[in-house]
């Protein structure tokens, strides 16, 4: 078994690979063609049957506890054949793609996986995703007519309250005039729905998981949020509709969710995980840990 990195020769490999180990999601490798850089960062273990895992990762600008930016290696697209698995493959890929992070600059490396078991041996830790949970009330009923779907021209006015939302957000990612074109409308392409307000302030919701996935407000405007929430959970159902919001709660949060949500909750997942490469571990788990820390649905790679 041979590792190496791919070529663009290997494209439909990958794709039927990922097509197997990924079904519920056909866009992977349009997401996947939007790095520039993909081959070089694209690792495959193959031997003469073909390519039988795979992952690719790619540095990232994420701002770190105190707001700053870091380059952060991320980890995805991981993926097996079938009778490949239980052979220590990715394991062995990991450690390559260690060291091509290392080689890079990245300070420490993150990933996302329904399975973080898979990766703890190889020096990942699971951290926390906290979300908020209620039922809509009344006002859930009529909306907020300051909110409307949002349209393409919408985005540069959007990027700026998201630019001033997450200033110094740990764990976000600074969004580059690419990711907005690209990533953002291919991780909230339908179902996924867009609402703004006319100054750019803007939430999308899930309406197929009820579920709030991402909300930025600029500075200066503190209707916005009540009034994006408001909007998302008429959209989501109405009075007597179980919604979770994966945002930040923090004050801001819990004001406006008080006349909409009632029977709240709060909770996490634990998909996210974390290894320092240049960084130190105390420093890795500041930043993943700190309050208000989000990677926000539509920076995933």
């Amino acid at each position: 078994m041979r590792l190496r990195t791919t070529t663009p020769a290997d494209d439909l490999a990958l794709h039927a690979l990922w097509a197997v180990a990924f079904p519920d999601a056909p866009d992977l490798p349009a997401l996947h063609a939007q790095d520039p850089g993909r081959h070089p960062r694209t690792l495959v273990a193959a031997d003469e049957d073909g390519i039988q895992a795979v992952l690719h990762w790619q540095p990232r600008p994420i701002r770190d506890a105190t707001g700053g930016v870091e380059v952060v290696g991320c980890v995805g697209s991981v993926a097996s054949a079938p009778r490949a698995r239980g052979r220590g493959l990715i394991r062995r890929l990991l450690v390559t793609a260690i060291d091509d992070m290392t080689r890079y600059g990245c300070a420490w490396s993150l990933m996302f996986s329904g399975t973080p078991g898979v990766y703890t041996g190889s020096g990942w830790e699971a951290f926390p995703a906290p979300h908020l949970r209620g039922v809509a009330g009344p006002e859930a009923a009529w909306g907020d007519l300051r909110v409307r779907p949002a349209q393409p021209a919408d985005l540069p006015r959007m990027a700026l309250a998201h630019a001033a939302a997450n200033a110094n957000r740990p764990l976000t990612t600074v969004r580059s005039p690419a990711d907005w074109a690209h990533r953002f409308g291919h991780w909230y392409a339908a179902p996924a729905r867009v609402l703004t307000t006319e100054d750019g302030d803007y939430a999308v919701i899930r309406p197929d998981l009820g579920e709030v996935v991402e909300v930025a407000c600029g500075p200066g405007r503190p209707y916005a949020l009540p009034a994006l929430l408001r909007e998302a959970l008429c959209e989501l159902g109405g009075p007597g509709t179980v919604v979770t919001l994966r945002v930040p709660i923090d004050a801001a949060l819990t004001r406006a969710i008080g006349p909409l949500l009632t029977e709240v909750s709060t909770g996490h997942t634990t998909f996210g995980l974390a290894r320092p490469i240049q960084s130190d571990r105390a420093r890795v788990r500041a930043t993943v840990d700190a309050p208000g820390a989000i990677h926000w649905l539509g920076d995933s790679f």
